[in-house]
């Protein structure tokens, strides 16, 4: 069984971790991304390039961002149009045991054409942290906020608390300081910073060191201060992290960075390490946060190889576990996919709460994690496994992601539910069609 996914973007070779710079450009999405290009582990970070035409298929370009030494690396960052121009935003680091300065400072690079990008002249922009006491300054994330340019950037205070630091430009290059826009205490850093505008609000989502996870605050800002109104998870799965939005389009699509926390890496012989998620709309109804499939994922569907309508055990007909399965029931749910090695993941609800269970999903080591979760008279989940993860959506309002590594294909499913409507997709292949 190998574990190369079939319509999840990973890098040919190497190491791969936080989307980058993602933005809709002159027609076309570009991602880049964290990568190391030699080596199947984290270390001398480059900036890897791809560019799709649907948010879907995608396409490896050059490396577009290159670390000076081998102790330093390109770290995450975010990008903007400008004048025509595409502009990344960047932290440069430099490994504090080998080089002598500042450990992270914020940068820029220009291209006219999307594929080869200048450094520019005045790099460093922000040279330092304004705050006493910051041992992490990274991940500047910038937007356009009326008539003026605003960065956030992840912070870490004294090796205890998390903070979110605010900057405005008018040009791009010439950064000011407005403050502290965000704590929270309960992590040692925060990475990945994120603030957007939805339906009226702001929301700042944020990656937090102490857990591994994606949180959304939802609220408002006052005088350069975020004011929270709400704070959760954007994913209430074990395997996702980094997450960020695209700057260009309409709506909200944000992508994170599916891995798994225990350092378990089946896929590093076949020598690349690293997956992002599918990308999900985030929108807002009736004041709650959504997370949804975008809609543009129904045009990989190829055909669809089974239908149901009673509970039961099914055999599915497929040689690999690329599929995706969209069920709806009334209240009780169990369904749980299994293949010739006896592994299985199971999903299913319990008064109130969706259970997803990867504990026996194959050759690494899952998880169990319950969820109180919002349901209907009538209820919707879309689950998406593909080769080595698994994404369940609950009533485009939530979701979970996993990275699991079985041996077989999952080809029965046992589904137990009443009413029930089952159907199940065979996925296209994103790099082949």
């Amino acid at each position: 069984m190998h574990f190369k996914p079939n319509y999840h973007f990973f890098p040919v070779t190497g190491w791969m971790n936080d989307p980058n710079g993602l933005i809709f450009w002159k027609g076309k999405y570009h991602m880049f991304y964290q990568y190391n290009p030699k080596e199947t582990k984290w270390g001398n970070i480059h900036w890897g390039h791809a560019v799709s035409d649907d948010l879907i298929h995608w396409r490896h370009l050059p490396v577009a961002l290159y670390p000076k030494e081998k102790t330093h690396g390109v770290f995450s960052g975010s990008a903007v149009e400008k004048d025509g121009n595409m502009v990344l935003f960047y932290t440069y680091y430099r490994d504090p045991g080998h080089n002598i300065g500042e450990k992270e400072v914020q940068c820029i690079a220009m291209s006219k054409d999307g594929i080869n990008f200048e450094e520019h002249t005045r790099n460093p922009v922000i040279a330092k942290s304004p705050e006493p006491g910051t041992h992490a300054f990274r991940d500047p994330k910038v937007r356009k906020n009326g008539d003026r340019w605003e960065m956030v950037i992840g912070a870490g205070m004294n090796e205890k608390e998390g903070k979110v630091l605010l900057f405005f430009s008018e040009d791009l290059i010439h950064w000011y300081y407005e403050g502290i826009l965000f704590e929270d205490k309960s992590t040692k850093e925060i990475e990945c910073p994120d603030l957007l505008k939805l339906g009226g609000k702001e929301v700042l989502i944020y990656s937090t060191t102490r857990n591994n996870s994606v949180f959304y605050a939802l609220g408002e800002m006052r005088d350069g201060k975020f004011f929270p109104e709400k704070r959760d998870l954007l994913d209430y799965g074990t395997d996702f992290y980094a997450a960020q939005t695209f700057f260009g389009i309409e709506k909200v699509v944000v992508v994170g960075w599916l891995q798994n926390w225990k350092a378990q890496y089946p896929t590093v012989e076949e020598g690349w390490n690293g997956v992002m998620s599918l990308p999900r709309e985030v929108h807002l109804k009736d004041g709650e946060l959504m997370v949804k499939p975008v809609e543009e994922l129904k045009s990989l569907r190829r055909r669809k190889i089974l239908e149901i309508e009673t509970p039961g055990s099914y055999k599915i007909d497929v040689k690999e576990n690329s599929y995706e399965v969209v069920c709806s029931f009334q209240e009780r749910l169990e369904v749980v996919f299994k293949n010739k090695s006896n592994e299985e993941i199971a999903i299913s609800t319990n008064e109130g709460d969706l259970v997803i269970d990867t504990t026996n999903s194959g050759i690494s080591e899952g998880d169990r994690k319950k969820v109180r979760a919002k349901f209907k008279e009538r209820n919707h989940i879309d689950i998406f496994i593909d080769s080595c993860s698994l994404e369940v959506f609950l009533n485009n309002s939530m979701v979970l992601s996993f990275r699991i590594h079985p041996r077989y294909p999952y080809n029965i499913i046992d589904v137990k539910a009443e009413p029930l409507s089952l159907e199940v997709y065979k996925m296209k292949n994103i790099w082949l069609e």
